[in-house]
């Protein structure tokens, strides 16, 4: 049940963690540009690819949180804007 909850803030908090990523990514390639700047360029493309698999990492994150759900037995609550309660 823990292991759910947990992947299900994951899901529900996704833009925020990718968002903290790519920031944390950001000020590690800003400091590297002044003592490694071939890392700091890895970084920027690193970067890119974070962004890039976000979108695969998404869609698999929600269906590990459908079928744990389902799993579990638990009712998933709907998401935002989705009255309708329909997976």
């Amino acid at each position: 049940m823990r292991i759910w909850k947990i992947i299900h803030g994951m899901r529900m908090n996704f833009g925020f963690l990718i968002l903290g990523l790519l920031i944390a990514e950001g000020v590690l390639a800003f400091l590297l540009m002044f003592m490694f700047p071939p890392a700091s360029l890895l970084l920027v493309f690193l970067g890119l690819a974070t962004i890039a698999l976000s979108i695969p990492a998404q869609g698999l994150l929600s269906l590990i949180d459908r079928s744990l759900a389902r799993l579990l037995r638990i009712e998933m609550p709907p998401l935002e804007g989705d009255e309708s309660g329909m997976p």
